[in-house]
């Protein structure tokens, strides 16, 4: 785990071009690091991270790219040995739970030349913690919450207009309730 900065960042972008495949120019950027890199100034514990989750857009994640990826940025690479955090380079099918219209509230930001990210709007990253629903993704919201950054009236509305399953949308119900619960006074 690393408070993950703007150096931190700026030292990955030119290696991450380096090694995405050649017609990746665009990447989502889904998890805590993305809320990091468009609001830098969020409290350290909530850009504490070991990993940055990457997805390439409109590019599927073949094995190879992976290989590469993984033995390059990854967690058991030289790159994480020296900087103590990694790239996770993921498929798109960890937004399936997010809510609709998430392509058009992201954040895009010219990362190195040659190689755009896309940042989820905090809004939806913490939706999608609470659908993960595990305890450091509680703390995680519980955190953001408090910074004015994403609003419970936000995160609601997002709730309702999202198609879910009635199992998975009681599941992010769950997480609600205890974000809740460890918030109030």
């Amino acid at each position: 785990m690393k408070e993950l900065t703007q150096a931190d960042f700026s030292l990955l972008w030119p290696e991450l071009r380096r090694w995405l495949p050649v017609q990746v120019t665009d990447v989502w950027m889904i998890g805590s690091a993305s809320v990091a890199v468009v609001n830098p100034d969020v409290p350290a514990a909530l850009r504490t991270s070991k990993d940055i989750d990457v997805i390439p857009v409109g590019t599927p994640v073949l094995y190879f790219d992976s290989t590469i990826m993984e033995r390059e940025l990854g967690e058991d690479s030289d790159f994480s040995s020296r900087h103590r955090f990694f790239v996770d380079y993921v498929s798109d099918s960890l937004l399936k739970w997010t809510p609709p219209g998430w392509q058009q509230r992201v954040t895009t930001l010219q990362l190195t030349a040659g190689l755009r990210g896309h940042c989820l709007d905090p809004h939806d990253v913490a939706y999608n913690k609470l659908y993960a629903g595990r305890p450091k993704d509680i703390v995680w919201v519980r955190g953001l919450l408090g910074t004015g950054i994403i609003t419970w009236a936000r995160l609601e509305e997002l709730h309702a207009a999202n198609p879910l399953a009635p199992a998975d949308r009681e599941k992010v119900e769950r997480s609600m309730a205890q974000v809740r619960a460890q918030t109030s006074p």
